[in-house]
Formats: structure tokens, C-alpha cells, sequence
């Protein structure tokens, strides 16, 4: 076999193309089947679900944010009475005992594991929910 045999011609790249090209065409005709119906103004209509089951679905995924959040700063407080309880130094400002506390909550298995919870729920949620449940919490 010559090195000339095995250099493939422009010929057969487009045809290896081609055929790459349209098994992909086909995955993607059969992926278009399981998405929902879009519009052609870019709108996705949900042809099962109504806007009360939505609604629902929002207002228990608030309620699930609110017990994480809720939990963490029970978490919070206790390690800041423990903090306050064991800690002390005539260098003691606020910003050292919020910085110790904080050091502490990077450490707790609990506290970490909530956070990721409160971040994953809260990119579920859509985003004017998200600004009405950082409203309800802030008061």
C-alpha cells in the first residue's frame, strides 16, 4: 500500500460529510418530536399542562425555598452563638466574628448541602418568581 492509497480524495470527504450530515438530520427530526410545540413568534405552548398546575408547581417550590432557607439561618444562628460562646479575643470586632462564623458555616455539611439545594430550587423557578420570593424573604 502506497502513501497515496490511504490519502482519502476530496470526493470521498464530502460523501463522508454528506452521510454525517444526514444521520444528523435524522436524530434531530426524531429529537424534535419529544419537545413541546413551538410557536413561530418563539412562544413554546405547554399543550398538557394549564397555568394553575404551573402556578402550583411555583407555589410549593417557593414554600420548599423558604423551609432551606429557613434551616440555614437556624444553622447560622447556632454557629454564631457557638462562635460567641467560645471565642475570645481582645481583637474581636464584628467583622472578625462574622468572619469566623462564616468559616465555620464552610465547613458545616449541613449548612453547604442547603446552600446547593437553595441554589438548584431557585434556577428552577422562573424569574419573576424569583424576585417575589427574595421580596418575602428580605421582610
Amino acid at each position: 500500500m502506497t502513501m497515496g492509497d490511504r490519502i482519502k480524495t476530496r470526493q470521498q470527504l464530502l460523501d463522508e460529510q454528506e452521510q454525517a450530515d444526514a444521520a444528523h438530520a435524522r436524530a434531530t427530526a426524531v429529537d424534535e418530536s419529544a419537545r413541546p410545540h413551538q410557536a413561530h413568534d418563539g412562544t413554546v405552548e405547554h399543550g398538557i399542562q394549564d397555568d394553575a398546575e404551573l402556578r402550583g408547581g411555583v407555589d410549593v417550590a417557593r414554600q420548599e425555598l423558604a423551609a432551606l432557607r429557613e434551616r440555614m439561618a437556624v444553622i447560622k444562628q447556632e454557629a454564631a452563638t457557638e462562635v460567641d460562646r467560645k471565642w475570645v479575643s481582645p481583637w474581636r470586632t464584628q467583622d472578625t466574628f462574622d468572619l469566623k462564623v462564616k468559616t465555620r458555616l464552610t465547613g458545616h455539611q449541613e449548612y453547604r448541602s442547603l446552600q446547593n439545594r437553595v441554589r438548584d430550587a431557585t434556577a428552577r423557578l422562573p424569574a419573576e418568581s424569583d424576585a417575589a420570593t427574595e421580596a418575602g424573604t428580605a421582610t
